[in-house]
Formats: structure tokens, sequence, C-alpha cells
């Protein structure tokens, strides 16, 4: 794990156990979103990828059976799962989350995870991941039956290893699910939503595999490139130089490497630097913006809250007093 990983979990577990002494009835520094079930047609997860209630008979199952695991606090979350032979499941991403992700002993990701990150697990596929609070997720576990019925992919279609995709259309379609109450129409709502998330997921990585991606050494390169000059105006030519590529062969390595395009992952590089720098140090919050690429504070604010889910005064309110 990471030193920027590691010093987020001790400030995430000095918070949790902060807001547990202040509230001991606060159910989500406890763990688990409360408030989910059958009736709202997502269910609250009692284990990481392990719905609250999954149908045994599988012939009376649904297609797409939805979850959400989620927290706002604590400390660092080591879990495991191994996929059902019966489905494949979709993951998607709600918030920016700092997290590792491994399948089948294979590093796949670490650091922070953007909102509408897509991560695709075929049957009996075995997974370890460490999540830091505050994390959010939906788990769509798919019938593999359904899958065959809709062209979309065969049992093993996913066997070898997918790269992990952004999708803004999936993350708004996943962001729907979330809101409404538990009518009597919202069931079918997240079954109609829950199909046209899988429909575009599952698309999606026979596209991804169109391209190589971006070679290890490349990336490391241009990972400290964007460490010293996060500060400065970076482009895409100067992106593509460090990793030694043309424009256009750079970005297309580099989304099918990462599920971002350039400019977005430098986005959420510049966010990640003003994280530690607003609990670090005492600067104000326009000159946190310089010092890390942005040129005005209502940009690097729009572009903050859309990464975190909250405003910069807001997500240092929560964590600046930590111990």
């Amino acid at each position: 794990m990471t030193d920027t990983m590691s010093w987020f979990v001790d400030h995430g577990a000095a918070l949790a156990n902060r807001r547990r002494q202040s509230d001991p009835s606060d159910g989500l520094a406890r763990g688990q979103v409360r408030g989910l079930d059958d009736e709202a047609g997502i269910f609250e997860e009692v284990r990481w990828r392990e719905p609250k209630a999954i149908a045994a008979d599988r012939r009376i199952a649904p297609d797409i059976t939805v979850s959400r695991w989620a927290t706002v606090v604590g400390g660092l979350r080591n879990e495991q799962a191994i996929t059902p032979e019966w489905c494949h499941i979709i993951t998607v991403a709600l918030k920016a989350s700092r997290l590792s992700l491994s399948a089948d002993s294979r590093l796949l990701f670490e650091g922070s995870m953007a909102p509408g990150t897509i991560h695709i697990s075929a049957p009996g596929q075995h997974l370890r991941a460490q999540f830091v609070p505050p994390f959010d997720f939906l788990h769509l576990h798919v019938d593999n039956n359904f899958l065959d019925e809709a062209g979309l992919a065969s049992r093993d279609s996913l066997a070898t290893a997918v790269p992990l995709l952004r999708d803004p259309l999936v993350e708004a379609l996943s962001r729907s699910l979330l809101n409404g109450s538990s009518e009597p129409c919202r069931r079918h709502y997240v079954e109609s939503v829950g199909k046209a998330i899988v429909m575009r997921a599952m698309a999606r990585p026979e596209n991804a595999r169109r391209c190589s991606e971006l070679p290890k050494w490349r990336m490391k390169r241009l990972e400290q490139y964007l460490s010293a000059n996060i500060h400065r105006p970076i482009s895409l030519g100067d992106m593509a130089a460090v990793a030694g590529l043309s424009k256009m062969h750079f970005a297309a390595q580099f989304r099918a490497a990462t599920g971002f395009r350039p400019h977005e992952y430098l986005l959420l590089k510049r966010v990640e630097h003003a994280k530690a720098a607003m609990l670090q140090t005492t600067m104000p919050l326009v000159e946190v913006a310089f010092s890390v690429g942005f040129n005005a504070q209502a940009h690097f604010s729009t572009v903050f809250k859309r990464f975190t889910g909250m405003s910069p005064a807001r997500w240092k309110q929560e964590y600046q007093n930590v111990k």
C-alpha cells in the first residue's frame, strides 16, 4: 500500500472514532448503508459483493440483482470474494474511492478510483480488495443465462483480464437508482435501469480490447512527471512526450490502460494533491487551487465536487482536525 493511501487510512480511522463518540447511533459510521431493501429493489450487502437476499433457487431469481457497498468513515477494510459460477458481477463506483483491487492474484488497480469506473468480474474469479473509507459502489449480479440470451457474453468471455473502464452514462444511470422512495414502481425501475447499465457496460470491454494498453514503464514515467509538475499547465502533448508516443497513440493506449481520458486523469491527480495540501498545510483554498494547477478557485471547486461528491470546504471540515 502506498504512503498516501496509508495516510488516508490513519485519518479515516480517527475520524470514525470521533464520529462514533459524538453519535453512537450513526449506522454509516458502523460500516453499511442502511434503509436499502427488496422493496426499493436495491439490497444492502452483508459482506462485500454479497447482497442481503439472493434467491437460492435460480429459477425464480431475477436476471439482475442490484446491491450497494458503501460507508462514510472507518478503518482500512480488507475483503475478498469469489464471483459465483452462475453470474457475472458488474461494479460501478459512485464516488471517488481509494482502494486496491486484485483479481486472481494480479493487481488490477491501486489508487483513487473515479466515479463512473466500471469493473466486470467473470464466474469463478477470485477478487481481493482494500478499501479506504469513504467509498460507495453498486454491484449488479447478472445471471449468465440472461447474458447468453441477450447475446452479450458467454460464460467464459471475460475469463481473460478486462481493463477497468469509465463511463459517465453508466454513472448517471447508477445514481438514478439511488433516488426515490420504496414505491411500487421502484422495483420495475431498478430492473429496467439495471438492464440498461448491463447492456452498456458489457459492450465496452470488446471495444477496449481493440487498442493495446499503455505499458507500465511508460505509465510510471508519466506518474512521476505529473507529481513533479502538478502545479503547472500540462497539455496532452506534454503527457504524450513524456510517454514517448504521439498524441493520438498515447491517448488511445492511456484510456485502454486506465479507463480515463488523459485530461480527466490529470484533473483527478490535481484533486488528490489538493486533498493532501488541505490536510497538511494551512493554505487558503484559493492558494491550494493554484498550487495544484487550477487557474481559478471556482473551477477547482467544481472539479473537486465532481470527483468527491462534496465541496473542498466541506471535505476539509470533515477531515482537517482528525488526529
